[in-house]
């Protein structure tokens, strides 16, 4: 798993100036509004990435068998 992860869970996101959870797309600034979580191995948060509203459609979109879920970020 990546650096810092605990229980074999990973979160990908960027912290904004002001504290905030942003988007994870490189240079993109955006505060997020969504969290998409991919399953692996039986763990539902296996990966959780944080996107804005214009990103991270592709990780629903993909089909590739993974399970995803999207939860808003409050």
């Amino acid at each position: 798993m990546g650096k810092g992860g605990t229980k074999g869970e990973v979160q990908h996101f960027q912290t904004l100036d002001d504290g905030r959870v942003g988007c994870w797309i490189w240079n993109c600034g955006t505060p997020a509004t969504r969290w998409i979580d991919l399953e692996r191995y039986g763990i539902r948060r296996w990966l959780s990435t944080a996107y804005c509203d214009e990103h991270g459609q592709w990780e629903l979109d993909d089909g590739d068998g993974a399970a995803s879920r999207e939860r808003k970020i409050k």
